[in-house]
């Protein structure tokens, strides 16, 4: 049972926040974890005057909000495996569908969460 004191600030939430916390808590209660597979886009980008290094710019087709960059490749992968990570985890806290894997692809990402 919770405190009497979380269940008032609970119930002063407005209907979609406490909907929020609601699938936070239940995925956390749950522990299920979701792994997917996306195909991510990696572009160079040459030095210039502004950045003299260059490096890569990600983009994920299938989550079109999720855009990172990385100095090399591999910096670049890490932080697109933990951008898709945080916007999976926004779509489950939010109640929203988690998009399916991409079936093919050049570089494709796995990631759990």
């Amino acid at each position: 049972m919770l405190p009497q004191k979380v269940l008032e600030t609970l119930s002063k939430l407005p209907p979609e926040r406490l909907r929020m916390v609601l699938n936070f808590a239940e995925a956390s209660l749950i522990n299920r974890k979701v792994t997917r597979r996306y195909n991510v886009v990696l572009e160079w980008n040459e030095p210039d005057a502004q950045d003299s290094e260059g490096g890569y710019t990600v983009l994920v087709p299938s989550l079109p909000p999720v855009v990172t960059e990385g100095d090399t490749r591999e910096e670049a992968l890490a932080n697109a495996r933990e951008a898709i990570a945080c916007f999976l985890e926004y779509l489950i806290i939010t109640g929203q569908p988690v998009p399916p894997d991409d079936e093919k692809g050049d570089n494709l990402v796995e990631v759990t969460v």
